[in-house]
């Protein structure tokens, strides 16, 4: 390929790079075109240590090594994709940094150093490759449970401009209340659109999901017929340190998540509404557009 065929490469890819990027950070929500800034530690970035390279951190995203290193230690490996920053890749290109918040840390760290009977009942689930939706996974409901060990609540965070992986996007998981059960649904329930159970769990997790996430959780539905979020909005259902943590004008919509392989061994994180993102190793974009361009 001559220099000028890589060039022109290049430019073109750059230019469909920029056109992705402008529909990711300005999709028709209608509160999306703002942009906020958080400091490194408040989503769990390190500012001052040597980031580890890409050789030493091959455990995180290839699934070899990942089995032999964590050894069914779900927990332990959810708990190293968060304190090294690691971004998740949705869709094919879509970084979203994981972030846990504090609450969920603290009960992994403890399910993660018991290596009793029991706790290894508590570690969370990875399901098998043909239980690739969440609609696919035994005993699935409609409804707002999460146990931190089949599902967990979470959230897509957006306009977070210090997240890892250049987008501004942060895949934040949480604590939930593991005390209910889920009941039918009745006139008198307070569930989502759609819902076939209620869950009654408490907000339990200060960086959780509110009350009001809860009460109204309709996952299995359209992004687009959903409650999005703003920063002011999640301080006054509770959240009081959400602008702190991600920034004023952040946003972000709740799922539930699971865990499960695919065919090649791989992990995946993925939304109730089948959207998911597996482990990246951190090889950019911009870094192979400019191995084409420059024979690397």
């Amino acid at each position: 390929m001559t220099m000028l065929k890589r060039v022109h490469i290049f430019l073109g890819s750059f230019i469909l790079l920029n056109s992705y990027l402008a529909l990711a950070f300005n999709a028709n929500i209608g509160h999306r075109s703002v942009v906020g800034s958080v400091s490194k530690s408040a989503i769990g970035m390190s500012s001052t240590a040597a980031a580890p390279s890409s050789e030493q951190k091959s455990h995180l995203y290839v699934p070899s090594e990942r089995d032999e290193y964590y050894q069914g230690n779900v927990a332990q490996y959810l708990l190293d994709l968060h304190e090294e920053g690691a971004t998740l890749n949705f869709c094919g290109g879509m970084m979203f940094q994981l972030v846990l918040s504090d609450k969920l840390q603290t009960h992994l760290k403890s399910v993660a150093a018991d290596s009793s009977s029991e706790g290894k009942q508590k570690q969370p689930i990875i399901h098998p490759a043909s239980q690739s939706l969440m609609s696919r996974t035994p005993g699935y409901k409609k409804s707002s449970f999460a146990d931190n060990i089949f599902s967990f609540h979470g959230r897509e965070l957006r306009k977070i401009p210090t997240a890892n992986g250049g987008m501004g996007f942060v895949l934040q998981l949480s604590y939930a209340d593991p005390s209910e059960t889920l009941e039918e649904v009745s006139s008198s329930s307070a569930a989502g659109k759609g819902a076939d159970a209620v869950w009654n769990g408490s907000p339990v997790d200060p960086q959780g999901w509110s009350k009001e996430e809860i009460a109204t959780y309709d996952g299995w539905r359209s992004d687009q017929f959903r409650q999005w979020r703003k920063c002011s909005m999640y301080e006054d259902e509770g959240y009081s340190t959400f602008g702190q943590e991600f920034g004023n004008e952040a946003f972000g919509l709740n799922h539930r998540f699971f865990l499960h392989m695919d065919s090649q061994n791989k992990m995946w994180l993925s939304a109730e509404d089948g959207c998911e993102g597996t482990p990246a190793d951190g090889s950019s974009l911009m870094k192979k557009l400019g191995g084409m361009l420059f024979g690397r």
